[in-house]
């Protein structure tokens, strides 16, 4: 089988994205490489965004519709994942965009490489401004895989999920994207760790392959937000993949090291200790805090209360 006969499924969730998705759409269909379906999920959209897709549908088969109740991008994603007849799955948010050579450059790095997923560089462009080819994500070609790995990306996202081509069993096996509401927007960073702790091998591109548009409805147009969500990913994590607690909880004391140095204390003096000094953390490194104290005191912190204190 020839690269160019390998069927590609395209997930793109969309809500209230009248505004961009033909724009999305146009990238899909300008690409190089041909033999792919885009799925389309309508997250509950209440603008034109149906009216709209369903126009597309009629112009190209390769573009099909579904809709659900809002769900969120984590919902949206497995149900078109769940759609899909392809062997690889590639990502793309209704307002982002691609370059026209992206599918065909990574269907054959994929598979020279041997890897389960690549993926590659994207501008960072805003809608109020001409577009500045200098602002980039900085992604650098690199294979990763194994501990050291995981600890790189347990440090940070390194991956924009519209530059993504991946083997899709190698999705289903760890279970798709989460549809926790408390991992929405980051859930795209919890599928990347779910896939190394299952042993899965990543590649870097150094090739700029799409256009990453940032505006006031973007999901995650608001940094703080995927802040406060990342313990709740650690939190799942360690529940997913026991084998793997001890490098989170390696992150939690590198980020929490003022914590570790005192990690011999007994109750009354921990007590005390936390009643002097949490009250200057902000509710993020509160959240970091009470995950922390699960792993290094487990006695002493429920899972029901660091549950009620993950989503509040």
């Amino acid at each position: 089988m020839s690269d160019q006969d390998i069927l590609i499924s395209i997930i793109m969730p969309a809500y209230n994205a009248e505004n961009y998705i033909s724009d999305s759409i146009n990238s899909v269909i300008a690409q190089t490489y041909h033999n792919w379906e885009l799925i389309i999920v309508d997250d509950g959209s209440v603008d034109n965004t149906s009216q709209i897709v369903k126009e597309w549908e009629l112009k190209d088969n390769r573009i099909q519709y579904y809709y659900q109740q809002n769900g969120k991008q984590g919902k949206a994603r497995n149900l078109g994942i769940s759609k899909s007849k392809g062997i690889y799955l590639a990502f793309l948010d209704a307002d982002d965009l691609w370059l026209p050579e992206k599918l065909d450059i990574q269907i054959k790095a994929i598979q020279e490489k041997n890897v389960d997923l690549v993926f590659a560089d994207s501008y960072i462009f805003n809608d109020n401004e001409t577009e500045d080819i200098s602002k980039k994500m900085n992604i650098s070609t690199s294979v990763f895989y194994d501990k050291n790995a995981l600890n790189l990306f347990l440090d940070w996202n390194r991956i924009p999920i519209l530059t993504v081509l991946v083997k899709k069993d190698k999705v289903i096996n760890v279970g798709a994207f989460s549809e926790e509401l408390e991992i929405q927007n980051v859930e795209d960073y919890h599928l990347w760790l779910k896939l190394l702790m299952a042993g899965n091998i990543f590649y870097a591109l150094d090739y700029t392959l799409a256009k990453y548009r940032v505006h006031g409805n973007s999901a995650t147009s608001s940094d703080k937000l995927v802040l406060d969500k990342i313990p709740n990913i650690f939190f799942s994590l360690s529940q997913l993949y026991p084998e793997c607690k001890k490098q989170i909880q390696q992150e939690l004391k590198l980020r929490f090291n003022f914590i570790y140095k005192n990690n011999l204390f007994t109750k009354p003096e921990l007590s005390v200790w936390i009643n002097k000094n949490t009250k200057y953390l902000s509710k993020s490194q509160m959240r970091y805090f009470y995950l922390f104290l699960n792993f290094l005191l487990p006695t002493k912190v429920t899972k029901r209360s660091l549950i009620y204190i993950l989503n509040a």
